[in-house]
């Protein structure tokens, strides 16, 4: 059975359609699935978590292409990455990468002499069609290998984009961290603690209640109090909610929310959430009950 081939980008709803027929023509039986088209348009930081979402919940050896590309047609590197179990992502390599980079064995930049749709040669601003999902069906088709794409580059040079400028620490009773993405439909805020450290080195437990304080250098944001729950239905009206995010194991993190955390408190994030770079979130425990 073939690969699927899946697609992200900011084009908008139906945004795919050209892609996927770029696909099916170079082989009718290679499967497509539309994850997600509706990436605020240029937001790389979005694509990358976005990305990162999906990624470890598909099969191995999955096609995965991304496309925000606000420096289509420039010098940046058209690339495909190969992971360690055997997936792809097709992507510029623009930060796209970001928060699956560590999974990341090989990356190589596209040979577009080889890997593009014949007669596109003179567009240069479409490159989702033309050369990203022209390669991801070429190589899922098994026309070409990772060798086929085109020259090796070190993963160390694989562009990452900083999410925040707030590194995690923990002690007990107390974390800070912060922000790494905003989910802008619900308000929620992603805090790069990992929620079994919360537990296991800060000491809370399900049903803590917690002092929550978000601050941009001097300015306080938020201060006021949540409920550490497993899901959000657990907690009392009129408290803010802190609850593992989606993510498996060690990949999971916090997620803290007000009714709607942007609305209420920072609607400017949902513009642009490199505002919250430098925002700090700190939690300590308030009480057991």
């Amino acid at each position: 059975m073939k690969p699927t081939i899946v697609f992200q980008t900011d084009f908008g709803a139906g945004g795919g359609g050209a892609m996927a027929g770029v696909v099916k023509s170079v082989d009718p039986e290679l499967g497509v699935y539309d994850f997600f088209h509706d990436i605020e348009p240029y937001n790389i930081r979005q694509a990358a978590y976005q990305l990162s979402t999906v990624v470890p919940f598909w099969p191995a050896g999955t096609v995965f292409v991304s496309v925000v590309d606000p420096g289509v047609g420039t010098s940046r590197r058209g690339s495909v990455a190969r992971l360690a179990n055997g997936s792809y992502v097709v992507t510029p390599d623009n930060g796209t990468l970001t928060m699956v980079a560590s999974d990341i064995v090989e990356i190589r930049e596209i040979d577009q002499s080889i890997n593009r749709l014949p007669g596109s040669e003179d567009i240069h601003i479409f490159n989702g069609r033309d050369v990203f999902a022209y390669t991801a069906a070429r190589l899922a088709a098994g026309i070409i290998d990772s060798s086929g794409v085109g020259p090796a580059y070190p993963v160390g040079e694989v562009v990452r984009i900083r999410l925040t400028n707030v590194s995690p620490q923990l002690g007990d009773g107390w974390a800070e961290g912060g922000a790494y993405d905003f989910d802008v439909p619900y308000g929620s805020a992603r805090i790069n603690v990992r929620n079994r450290d919360f537990q296991q080195v800060a000491g809370f437990a399900y049903g803590d209640l917690v002092r929550v304080r978000v601050t941009d250098g001097e300015r306080t944001v938020f201060d006021g109090l949540a409920r550490y729950s497993r899901t959000f239905g657990d907690v009392e009206e009129g408290l803010a909610t802190l609850v593992g995010d989606i993510q498996p194991g060690e990949r999971q993190m916090l997620r803290f929310n007000t009714n709607n955390f942007i609305r209420e408190h920072a609607p400017e994030l949902g513009r642009d959430q490199s505002l919250a770079l430098d925002w700090r979130f700190r939690f300590e425990r308030a009480s057991t009950k």
